[in-house]
């Protein structure tokens, strides 16, 4: 069972702020934005801890035959 929220979570907190670069200390780290989103889509589609569809029934017998 993969669990990824942690990941998407940073993911979609990068692309809420738009930053594409970051610098501390003298350290500059750069994002590609299009790549996080891809990457992002990803991991949702792996995580099957989002998956909050429900089973549908297919018939329902109310014992009329």
């Amino acid at each position: 069972m993969a669990d990824h929220s942690a990941q998407i979570a940073e993911i979609r907190e990068t692309l809420r702020a738009g930053v594409t670069s970051v610098s501390t200390d003298g350290t500059t780290t750069s994002f590609d934005l299009d790549a996080l989103r891809r990457e992002l889509r990803e991991l949702m589609a792996d995580d099957d801890t989002l998956s909050t569809q429900r089973l549908r029934v297919r018939s329902i017998n109310l014992g009329n035959s």
